[in-house]
Formats: C-alpha cells, structure tokens, sequence
C-alpha cells in the first residue's frame, strides 16, 4: 500500500459525522444537497433524511410534497441505529406530525452538536403556520445548542428556547451583513461587506451546514460561528461570476 493510501484509510477511520435533516432542492443551491456538499467541503462524512422533495427553480417555488411519517421515522432510526452522529443540522420540517416526530426522536435520542435553522414561512407544507406550529418549533429548539434564524423567522418565533441564537443579518436593509451570536449572555459579532449578488440560493442552509460540520470536527460554538462566517462570505464572492443559471444561483461551495 502506498502513503496516500494509509493517509486515506486513517482519515476515514478518524472522520466525524454530520447528519442534515431537510427537503430536496432538485437545484442543489440549497436544502439536503447543499448541507452534504458543505459537510464534504469541511472534510467531514455527510448523511441525510429526507423531509419532503420540492419542486422549484432560480426563479419560483413550484410545489412540495412530504414524506410520510413512517417514513420519516425510519430514516431517523436508521442513522442513530447504526452510525456515529457527531452533530446535526435540522432545516426545513414539512408537516406538524414531522415536528412532533422529531420532538419525541430527540427526546429519547438526546442528539449532540444540533444546529436548528428554522424555516419559517406563512405556511409549512399545506397547513398554516399557526400558534400550535410556533410551539412545536420551540419545544424543538429547545434539544439545539444554536438556533440560526434570519430577521423574519426572529420576529416569528421571539422568545426561542436554545443554548445559543445565531440572528443572521444577511437579509437586514444595510451594506454590512452582522451575524450576531448570543451564547450564555455573551455577545459575539461577525461582520463583512454584503456583495452585490443574486447568487444567494441557500446561504442559510450553507451557514447552518458549516457551523454543524465544524462542531462535527471539535470546534467551540464561537470558532464554529466564526469559520462559517467567512466560509460563507468567501462562497458567495466565489458565486458573483458562477454562471449555471439566471436569477438565483446558488452559493459556489467549492471555494
């Protein structure tokens, strides 16, 4: 065996996990494909359950249709039954009865290094995004060790049950984007220029995916924070002249 091949299997031996819980962009810019693609950026060993598959494209949001929840279950046990899980990432949850699937999962479970970006909207599958869904998505926080929403989904869900909040100011009307995390009565802050881009399909899930796979591979909450900052500023800087697509693109998360 050569030297590239003892390094290969000693890298496997010692690789970390992340397991990402959300949909099925068919783009790729964002949702279950992306996070697997990050975790591989950042050396660490991807896995997937699937919440729903959608159809959508860099221009509208065609459908979305939800796995069953025997379903959903099975691909929960499946991971935790059988493979190390050293952190988690958890998107978008397509129905009420996924949520409180995962809840009472969690509950039994008790998941290590999860990292919650809540996507919220005014409606969550074919319900409404009502006071009881609002609940449910606190109670689920309440299992992560860093919620990551964005100024809409703050305004939502207000008071959020977790370790630690991740409010990204991606989307904030400034020329600055200013993550701001508070973790145990600490504030920490991570800024840099905004760059004109419609290349942006997906930068939660990018953000939330980095910092998973980086508490994957031992990082400290704010060090996890901190390199998914400028991974993410470094992705869509990489995207400015990445031409696949009109409207838009996804981040380039090769950089």
């Amino acid at each position: 065996m050569t030297k590239a091949d003892y390094f290969g299997i000693a890298y496997f031996f010692f690789m970390k996990t992340m397991v990402t819980i959300g949909a099925l962009d068919p783009t790729g810019g964002a949702g279950v494909l992306a996070d697997v693609r990050v975790a591989g950026r950042f050396g660490v060993y991807g896995m997937a359950v699937l919440t729903a598959t959608t159809s959508q494209n860099p221009k509208s949001f065609n459908g979305i249709e939800a796995v069953g929840d025997e379903m959903f279950h099975k691909q929960l046990a499946d991971i935790f039954d059988h493979y190390r899980v050293d952190a988690m990432k958890c998107g978008m949850i397509a129905t009420k009865s996924q949520l409180k699937i995962l809840i009472d999962f969690f509950d039994s479970r008790n998941p290590k290094n999860l990292v919650i970006d809540p996507i919220v909207s005014a409606t969550l599958g074919d319900r409404k995004f009502d006071e009881e869904t609002i609940d449910l998505y606190r109670k689920l926080c309440s299992h992560a060790v860093l919620v990551t929403p964005n100024v809409k989904e703050t305004e939502i869900l207000k008071e959020i049950s977790s370790k630690a909040v991740l409010n990204k100011g991606g989307d904030a009307d400034s020329n600055l984007c200013v993550d701001v995390l508070n973790v145990e009565g600490k504030e920490y802050r991570f800024t840099s220029q905004k760059i004109k881009t419609t290349n942006t399909h997906g930068t939660g899930c990018t953000m939330s995916s980095a910092i998973a796979s980086g508490l994957a591979s031992g990082l400290d909450l704010v060090e996890a924070v901190s390199q998914a900052h400028d991974y993410v500023n470094r992705a869509i800087k990489g995207a400015v002249s990445l031409d696949i697509t009109e409207g838009y693109g996804p981040l380039n998360h090769f950089v």
